[in-house]
C-alpha cells in the first residue's frame, strides 16, 4: 500500500466532521510554528544542561564522570547526552536561539573561524546555510582564490563571505566550461595527446593492486539506486545518457561498459527481477 492508499483509507473510515479543512498557507504555517517549536525545546536542553553542569561541578568540585549520571538520570542514551554536551561546550557563553538543533550539529564540524562568523549572526540559520558555507569555505582556499585567502588573513573579509564568493566562481567556471564545443573542452583539459596503442592497450588490460571489484561493483549499485530515489527510471537514463554524452576523454570506454552492463542484465534479467519480491534478511550483515 502507498501513501495515497494509506491516506485515503484514513479519509474513508473517518466521518466528515471529523476531517478538517485547512488551507495550503495554513498547513505550512502550522508545521514551521511545530518546526520553531521543536527548536526552542532544543535550546531548553542545552540550557538545563548547563545549570546540570554547574551543579555537579559545585558538588563535585570537578567536570568528570558529569556525563554518566546525566545520561542515567534523564533516561537517555549516553551517546545522546555525548552529543548535546558537545553542543554545549563548543557554543559555551553563547546564545544560539537563531539556530536549528541540526544546524548546530552540522556546525560542530566546521571551523573555529566560520563557526564564530555564524555565532555572530542574528539571522535563523539552517542545517542547509551551514553545509553550504562549509563547502564554500574549504573552496576558498582552492586554486584561483589566492586573493580570498588573503582578505581572510588580513581580517577583510569574514568566512561566511568568502564561501560565497567562493562558490560563486565554481559555478560561473561550471557554466563557462559546459557553454565550449567538445573540442574547446579537450584542449582546456589538455588536448589529445598521441598514445602508443599497444601501450594503450596494456593500460586498458591492467588494474592498480588497490583495485577492489566488490566495492566498485557495491558503487555502481549504490549510485543507481540514489538515482532511482530521485526520479526513477526516467532519471536514470537522463543523467547516465547525458554524463555519457558530455564524457570526453573516456566517452568510449564508458560506452562499451554500459553496452557490457545491459547484456549482463539481459541474460540475468528473471534472477534480477526476482530480488524484487525477495524480503531482505535483515538478520544478516554485510
Amino acid at each position: 500500500m502507498d501513501d495515497d492508499d494509506y491516506f485515503k483509507g484514513l479519509l474513508d473510515k473517518a466521518a466528515p466532521a471529523d476531517v478538517a479543512e485547512y488551507s495550503w498557507y495554513e498547513c505550512i504555517e502550522g508545521f514551521k510554528k511545530a518546526d520553531r517549536e521543536m527548536g526552542s525545546a532544543f535550546h531548553r536542553k542545552l540550557e538545563w544542561m548547563n545549570r546540570a553542569a554547574d551543579t555537579y561541578f559545585a558538588n563535585n568540585s570537578k567536570m568528570a564522570g558529569f556525563l554518566e549520571p546525566f545520561a542515567k538520570d534523564t533516561g537517555i542514551s549516553y551517546d545522546y547526552a555525548s552529543q548535546i554536551n558537545r553542543v554545549r561546550k563548543t557554543f559555551s557563553g553563547c546564545n544560539p536561539n537563531n539556530f536549528s538543533s541540526d544546524a548546530l550539529k552540522v556546525l560542530l564540524l566546521a571551523p573555529k573561524e566560520l563557526q564564530d562568523d555564524f555565532m555572530s549572526s542574528e539571522e535563523p540559520i539552517t542545517e542547509k546555510d551551514v553545509k553550504l558555507a562549509k563547502y564554500g569555505y574549504k573552496k576558498a582556499y582552492g586554486e584561483g582564490n589566492e586573493d580570498l585567502v588573503e582578505a581572510l588573513a588580513l581580517g577583510t573579509m569574514k568566512p561566511r563571505e568568502a564561501a560565497k564568493k567562493a562558490m560563486s566562481r565554481a559555478e560561473e567556471a561550471v557554466i563557462e566550461f559546459n557553454a565550449l564545443t567538445e573540442e574547446q573542452k579537450v584542449e582546456r583539459l589538455g588536448g589529445v595527446k598521441p598514445v602508443d596503442a599497444a601501450l594503450q592497450r596494456k593500460l586498458d588490460e591492467t588494474l592498480g593492486d588497490d583495485f577492489n571489484p566488490s566495492n566498485a561493483a557495491t558503487g555502481i549499485l549504490i549510485s543507481l539506486n540514489r538515482l532511482r530515489l530521485f526520479g526513477g527510471q526516467k532519471e536514470i537514463e537522463h543523467h547516465m545518457l547525458g554524463e555519457l554524452h558530455r564524457s570526453v576523454r573516456m566517452q568510449k570506454y564508458e560506452a562499451e561498459s554500459l553496452l557490457m552492463l545491459a547484456d549482463i542484465i539481459s541474460k540475468n534479467y528473471d534472477e534480477i527481477a526476482s530480488y524484487i519480491e525477495t524480503k531482505p534478511n535483515l538478520k544478516v550483515v554485510n
